[in-house]
């Protein structure tokens, strides 16, 4: 009985606390934790949850979700399901996590790395909904995801719901690189068509696991993230995943240095070494280092009579940890022949359940140099960056979650693949980028005069039953705007164009049809980079005023209404604000903020959005989708969407959501500095 009491005086102060969400939240971005607490608590009133989490599942201030659940008295939280490693993550890779009661919360905590890696039906039959909560380290060998992708497949089977609470890919979303898992060689570590590294987060990684399974699926985006952070820019702690990954030189260095399974060659150091037994350190850093690899240098050190090297990461942007490990492995066989573990008829080697296919291995034997290696993966690499595109959730810009994202659909099987014997071939050819199509709309008109500008009409109060949309433009102009001017045109309706003034060189002549065309003109920044824009206040509005500039200069009117790049309440600012002049009490956003009502700024925000600062892969049926989820029956809507480069489907979609908007019963409106009301409709 001692040894509970901590646990149970533990328990009673917990209890003793409020519950709380984490709106006191100072990182960049918000957990899907936070996220789900703070917007979306009602979609698990009521219900009896489970929960597979580990010691990582904190949200953005250091607050467990299993206290973050048992504190709520709305749900009620009925099973715990521990991945490898245990509840706590000390359990050391291979051995065991068995099942337990909580001697504190009374409830059973089942292990799902143990004599079943799958939730069994009798573990799932007291939960309404599952939820996942589990920090990932960006490797599709870590097999946190593959416990994610079981209990996906059983929960479809019993008719359970799964809720992913959305976490950070630390490595970033950028970085796709390594072999992809063929069929015959999916194992617990490989439960998908996945590379070695996959650049998604856990919650995309469901929505694509999910093509395949159809369970009731919904996913909690984190508000603020972009697809290319790193962990280091999230503003978060890193809480260390498992007894071999303390901290992030681990995360980064795990791929690097982990792949020679059933081979002499190791790691060392928590993946921060690689090496073997009699490795000349010297030659093989020479070699890696003469490889030109981005973002590392290779230190030659001895740890015995095993030679090696410590990888010292200068830039973990640049960093590609799977290439880099197939670089250490190919050098090192060059070096210091050894044999490749073989797979059999009877049984799958683990060198090869790593690489998920056998042609790597057959590669290495063959004496192939790294570059070759890499060139005979990059064909299904590039198929599946095709594939994957759908199911990206975060885009360039900070998301900002409007609504949860709910999946349910009738699963694909996959058809089986034999595996086939890797022929010698020469590294491909890198293809030449195709350009993209713009049609006839080259965004030019005859400037052989200045064009007039269109009469704007007064502005007008609503009536009482009158329903008012403002369509809005971000970060143009581009090639793209032309196409939105011309569905504008033709269906008659106005839109205010919020535009970078870094766009505008070259691109003149669309902010003049703008204009004359009766569209309305606002400030979106000069650079749209939230490092300058977001330091200090001063520096906020020198961007702003040199946007304006470049506006005023290319069509003689100055805007007078502006949008913050962002959003009035994004978060993304307190990582860049300089910490010698704000804290998380007095932010450089309140500064730009109060500074902004002084000089009689008006800043626009939106209540709807298409869905297009998500991703610039997504359809135009996504995008009306998007819209059509969001109105409801507002009086006034501002509709934030974008026209630059990368956002075609979104110029293919407006037609359509005009049509839609219109039956709805909305007439369209230009924003003027005079109608401060669309200010705060956000």
């Amino acid at each position: 009985m001692n040894k509970f009491l901590p646990f149970l005086i533990l328990a009673i102060i917990l209890t003793l606390i409020p519950p709380v969400g984490s709106s006191a939240n100072t990182t960049a971005i918000q957990l899907g934790s936070d996220v789900l607490f703070n917007q979306f608590h009602h979609l698990i009133e009521g219900k009896k949850v489970g929960l597979i989490t580990n010691q990582t599942g904190q949200n953005s201030q250091m607050v467990s979700t299993i206290d973050m659940l048992r504190r709520d008295r709305s749900v009620h939280l009925t099973a715990l399901y521990a991945p490898e490693h245990g509840l706590d993550g000390k359990t050391v890779a291979g051995k065991q996590v068995t099942s337990f009661v909580h001697p504190v919360y009374a409830i059973p905590v089942y292990g799902l790395s143990g004599s079943t890696r799958k939730p069994t039906p009798e573990m799932l039959k007291d939960i309404d909904i599952l939820l996942v909560d589990l920090q990932d380290i960006g490797s599709r060998t870590y097999t946190y995801i593959s416990t994610l992708q079981y209990a996906m497949i059983t929960a479809k089977e019993q008719g359970k719901e799964v809720m992913v609470l959305d976490r950070p890919n630390p490595l970033g979303g950028t970085i796709v690189e390594g072999p992809v898992v063929e069929l015959p060689y999916r194992s617990f570590i490989g439960v998908d068509t996945l590379p070695l590294a996959h650049g998604m987060t856990i919650g995309e990684l469901a929505l694509f696991f999910n093509r395949t399974i159809g369970v009731d699926l919904t996913v909690i985006p984190m508000q603020g993230y972009t697809r290319n952070m790193i962990y280091q820019q999230t503003g978060l702690a890193w809480i260390p995943s498992s007894p071999h990954i303390p901290n992030l030189t681990s995360v980064f260095g795990y791929m690097a240095t982990g792949l020679g399974e059933g081979t002499p060659i190791r790691q060392g150091d928590h993946f921060t070494w690689i090496g073997a037994e009699g490795l000349d350190s010297h030659k093989y850093a020479d070699l890696l280092n003469g490889s030109l690899l981005p973002g590392v240098l290779f230190i030659p050190e001895n740890k015995g009579t095993a030679g090696g090297v410590r990888l010292q990461i200068n830039d973990p942007h640049q960093f590609n940890p799977a290439k880099t490990g197939i670089y250490a492995l190919a050098y090192a066989k060059q070096l210091q022949p050894f044999p490749i573990p073989k797979s059999t008829s009877m049984q799958i080697s683990m060198f090869d359940k790593v690489m998920g296919t056998n042609k790597i291995g057959l590669l290495l034997e063959q004496g192939k140099s790294p570059q070759e290696i890499v060139s005979s993966y990059e064909a299904d690499l590039k198929k599946f960056v095709e594939l994957r595109q759908k199911y990206l959730i975060y885009g360039d810009e900070p998301f900002i979650p409007m609504q949860p994202l709910h999946q349910k659909h009738t699963k694909q099987p996959e058809q089986p693949k034999q595996p086939e014997q890797p022929k010698p071939s020469k590294p491909a050819k890198p293809e030449k980028p195709t350009p993209p199509k713009t049609g006839n709309h080259n965004g030019t008109t005859d400037q052989t005069k200045k064009p007039e500008p269109a009469k704007k009409p007064a502005p007008q109060t609503p009536k009482t039953s009158e329903k008012i949309a403002y369509l809005t433009f971000d970060d143009g102009p581009s090639p793209v705007t032309p196409r939105v001017l011309d569905t504008l045109k033709t269906h008659q309706v106005k839109a205010t164009f919020f535009i970078v003034g870094r766009e505008v060189a070259g691109h003149e002549a669309i902010l003049k049809r703008i204009v004359a065309e009766g569209h309305a003109l606002g400030g979106h920044s000069y650079s749209h980079n939230y490092q300058l824009l977001y330091k200090n206040m001063d520096g906020f509005f020198a961007d702003l005023e040199k946007g304006s500039q470049m506006i005023e200069k290319a069509v003689g009117v100055k805007p007078t209404v502006f949008r913050y790049p962002g959003g009035s309440t994004n978060t993304v600012s307190l990582k860049y604000q300089d910490p010698t002049r704000y804290n998380k009490q007095h932010t450089v956003m309140q500064a730009i903020k109060a500074e902004a009502k002084q000089r009689g700024y008006m800043f626009i925000d939106w209540n709807v959005t298409n869905g297009d600062a998500r991703s610039n892969k997504y359809t135009a049926a996504q995008a009306l989708a998007n819209i059509k989820q969001q109105v409801k029956s507002q009086k006034e809507i501002v509709v934030l969407m974008h026209d630059s480069s990368t956002k075609s489907p979104t110029a293919e979609a407006l037609p359509e959501i005009i049509s839609y908007l219109k039956e709805k019963g909305y007439r369209f409106e230009v924003i003027q500095a005079d109608r401060p009301t669309v200010s705060n409709v956000k």
